[in-house]
C-alpha cells in the first residue's frame, strides 16, 4: 500500500500486518492497537490471547541513498476502511502512525509502525475477518 514519490526515490515494504487478534464481541466496543503493538479494549469486548497480534509495520528505504529526506505519511481517514468475513463487516479507524506525519528517511532507511481502532458491534458475527488499507507517502 503506497503512493507518491518520484520514480526511484524510495521503496516501501510491508514487514507485518495489522492484527487485532482473537476476541469475544460480547456487548460490543472496540479494540485499539497502538503503533507499539500494545492492544487494549473498551466496552464489552473480551480479549483472548492471540499470537501475532500487533501493529502494521513497514520498511522504507531510499533506492539511491543519499542525504536524509523527509517522507510525509498520510493514514486513511475515518470511515474509509473496514474488514469483512464475506457477510459481516467491522469498521477500522483512528489510524495512527508511530513516527508522526513526517518520517525522516536516512540512507539506512526507516521503520514505520501503524496502529488503529476496530469497532465491534454487539454480538458481532464470529469468523475470520480481513481487509486492506492504503498509506499515502510523499517523498519530499
Amino acid at each position: 500500500p503506497l503512493a507518491g514519490g518520484p520514480p526511484g526515490g524510495f521503496s516501501m515494504t510491508s514487514t507485518r500486518t495489522l492484527n487485532f487478534g482473537r476476541f469475544v464481541a460480547g456487548t460490543g466496543g472496540s479494540i485499539t492497537i497502538a503503533p507499539s503493538g500494545a492492544r487494549s479494549r473498551s466496552g464489552g469486548v473480551i480479549l483472548i490471547n492471540s499470537a501475532g497480534t500487533g501493529s502494521a509495520g513497514f520498511s522504507v528505504t531510499q533506492v539511491k541513498g543519499g542525504a536524509t529526506r523527509a517522507v510525509v505519511v498520510s493514514v486513511p481517514a475515518n470511515g474509509t476502511v473496514s474488514i469483512s468475513n464475506g457477510t459481516s463487516s467491522m469498521s477500522v479507524g483512528n489510524f495512527i502512525n508511530g513516527s508522526g506525519t513526517v518520517l525522516q528517511l536516512t540512507s539506512a532507511g526507516a521503520l514505520l509502525d501503524v496502529g488503529a481502532t476496530l469497532t465491534i458491534a454487539p454480538n458481532q458475527a464470529p469468523g475470520n475477518y480481513s481487509g486492506t488499507f492504503n498509506l499515502t507517502v510523499n517523498y519530499q
